[in-house]
Parts: structure tokens; sequence; C-alpha cells
């Protein structure tokens, strides 16, 4: 497992510092291209890692000539989407200059502008903040350019719509943290991580755009990080993102303010946990820990094998199973209990704070929890007996939300 990782970075260096493709160490490596194409399909880097593996290839021919012409043309496959996502953006932006729309882009093609070929970089949807008074003028927007609102995944404050022409999502957000309310996202909300003195105009992948200032956009990336592997975890692209934005921007960041706000929003152990491993396999400077006292007094080794697993166990996608169960505890509403047992049953009778919004009668009138908990029970049940095979068992689910507790709380996630 340690050796396929290794060689997933070392892979990830070499796209990112393409000087070093033909060094010795890369060249004389042993790569199991069996076991990487798997981490690499997990984590969404299929089309970024072909050039390096076609270089190795070249020198150690690991790969069947049949199935590298089929990864070249998958390759070429996911660009051409993105890139046909590209155009969409631009028709989107184009339409809202003129009518004077203040669109605010955020992660999305922000940070495909940082990589060696932006149409490398796949994604789900393109994100848009936009203020309340124009919201619904942005969504007329939308409509007229052939958009089709998703109303069941959308929320009070994410608004989800898709473009068959273009097979292109995107999320119309009035507020960056989405839905979500608790202490952390107080915290949050007092940053001002968008508005007018700090957002910046930038050029992204040809397209001129509003953004986030980038001290606030790379508040705002680790907040979107954590929130994910929280729930139900990430994956290696993120480290990936993280190391470009740095290095691309560092003298534009305060540091000194940046580090206060991880304190305020209890991410500090987690961020230097996930820097570390930005510096060490990614080649990240390490200018962000300059003026900074940052405690290694443990390991990394387990966030390192999460991110590879992008927080999956037993062959199974935790996902959606578990995320209702942990937000509670992502938004600092609940606290992490601290014994294994404690963690067991907090997952089988979780306290009202800590039942998923879908129970809100529970949240509001915790004499009501027990029905909540037969309530959610029977859903389960109903389920699982449609999605057999994609469910998790009670003790599955009871162990993949237990091992997800025990990892935030030893990255400093439960601190408030």
């Amino acid at each position: 497992m340690n050796n396929n990782l290794d060689n997933i970075f070392l892979l990830c260096r070499e796209r990112l510092y393409e000087r070093e493709i033909h060094s010795d160490t890369f060249l004389n490596s042993e790569i199991d291209y069996v076991a990487v194409k798997e981490i690499m399909a997990m984590n969404s880097l299929s089309a970024f890692l072909y050039k390096p593996l076609k270089a190795y290839n070249d020198n150690k021919k690991i790969i069947d000539d049949d199935e590298l012409v089929g990864y070249g043309q998958y390759t070429q496959m996911v660009m051409l989407h993105e890139i046909k996502k590209n155009h969409a953006i631009r028709m989107i932006c184009n339409e809202a200059e003129r009518r004077g729309l203040y669109f605010v882009f955020f992660k999305g093609i922000l940070i495909a502008d940082l990589y060696p070929q932006y149409a490398e970089r796949t994604s789900s949807d393109s994100d848009i903040l936009v203020n309340d008074v124009e919201k619904n003028d942005a969504e007329q927007l939308l409509n007229d350019c052939g958009y089709v609102k998703d109303e069941e995944s959308s929320k009070n404050h994410v608004q989800v719509y898709y473009n068959s022409k273009f097979d292109h999502t995107v999320e119309l957000h009035t507020r960056l943290w989405e839905d979500y309310e608790g202490p952390r996202i107080n915290a949050l909300k007092k940053m001002k991580l968008s508005c007018p003195e700090t957002n910046i105009r930038t050029t992204a992948c040809g397209i001129e755009v509003n953004t986030l200032g980038y001290e606030k956009h790379l508040v705002f990336q680790l907040f979107h990080i954590i929130k994910h592997f929280s729930l139900n975890g990430v994956g290696i692209r993120y480290l990936i993102d993280i190391a470009l934005f740095v290095n691309k921007y560092f003298d534009e960041i305060d540091f000194d303010v940046f580090w206060n706000h991880m304190d305020e929003l209890g991410y500090t152990k987690f961020v230097e946990a996930f820097f570390r491993l930005c510096i060490t396999e990614l080649k990240m400077t390490d200018k962000v820990f300059a003026n900074h006292n940052a405690s290694f007094d443990y390991s990394v080794e387990d966030l390192k094998i999460d991110l590879l697993k992008v927080g999956n166990i037993n062959d199974k996608e935790a996902g959606w199973q578990i995320m209702g169960a942990m937000e509670a505890y992502f938004t600092g509403e609940a606290d992490v209990p601290r014994s294994k047992l404690s963690k067991q049953l907090s997952m089988m009778f979780p306290s009202a704070k800590a039942m998923p919004k879908t129970y809100e009668y529970a949240r509001k009138y915790p004499i009501l929890l027990p029905f909540a908990w037969m309530h959610r029970d029977i859903k389960y049940l109903i389920r699982k007996s449609a999605q057999k095979d994609e469910m998790y068992s009670v003790t599955e689910k009871i162990e993949v939300a237990e091992k997800r507790l025990r990892l935030i709380e030893e990255l400093g996630l439960t601190e408030k």
C-alpha cells in the first residue's frame, strides 16, 4: 500500500515539475500499473497522470499497447469534457456581464488554472456566489442559458442547475458555507470571506472572473476540504490544489492572519498535518510555517492513507450513508465522544444536536428523539431493501463512522 502511495505522489511530482521526468529516481522506480490505475480512478487523477505514466511506459513497458491506447482516448475524452464546460462558464460570464450581475467564482476554474493543463483537472460542477438581491436574476440567467434546476439537490442557499448540452452543473450559492449552521459557521461568517473590499478580478482558464481574495480563498478551501474530510473523506487531488495555490500566491497571503483564522475555526492541527503532506510529497513551500510554531508530535500516516482511499473502507462508498450523522461534529454543534464505545453508541443513539437536519423536529423538541431514531431506522431498512449491495450493514456503518470520528479527533477537529 505505502509503495503504491509513494508512486502516486512520485507521478504527481513528475506532472507538476516536468524537469524531473527523465530523472533516475523516476525511471528506475517500480510502478505497479494495475494498483496505480485503481488509485488514480478513486482520486480522479487519471487524466492528470497520463503524461508521466506514458513517459514512464516508454522506458519500462508496463502497460499493454491496447490498454495504453484506451487510456489515451479516455484522457482525451475527459479533457474535451472539461473544455466544453469551460465554454459554458464563458457563456455564463458573458451573459452576467451583459446583465450587470455580480458573479463571484470560487474553486473550480480558479484552481484548474494553476494546473499544467487546466483540462486535466476534472470537476463535478462550477460554484458561483451571488448576493440575495440578485439571486432570482441569476437563476433566470441560468434558465435562459439552457440550465434546468435540480429541485431535489437544491438547498436554501445552494441552487443546483444542470445543462445537458454542455453536461455542466452549476451550484449557485448565496452563502459560501451552504446551509450549515453552528459555532464554526458563526466564526466563518465573521471572517467575511467574500466582500467587495477583498474580492479580486482575475483571469482563470482564459476567462475574466470575480473571485475571493487570495487569503480568503485559501481559508475557504480549507473549510471546504475539512467539510468533506469530516463528512466522508477527501482525496489526493485536494493536496495538489492547495500545494499549487499556496506556491502561486504565497506572497499575496498574510499567513499570520491565516493561522489566526485556523485557530478560530479549530482547524490548526489538521491544516498543519495537511500542509506537512503538501510540503513533503508535492514540494509546497515550507515558508507557510515561518512564523507559526507547528507541533508535529503526531504521525500524518493515517491522514495520508485516508486521502489515498478518499475516506473509503471495505470497498464501499461511505458518502451519504454517514454524512448526516457527521454533520453536527463538523459544524461544532455536538462534541465528539471520547471512548470507542461512546463513539459507537453515538452512532446508534445520537443526541438531538447530532441528528441529521432531516430530523429537525427532534432537534427542536428533544423529547421526540426516540421517535426520530425509529424514523431513521425505518428509512434505513426501506433503502437497504432497494439498494442492498450499495448499503452498509448497521455494524459496518457504525465501524465507518467510529473510524471517521477517531481520525477527526486525532487531527484536532474536535477542538473548539
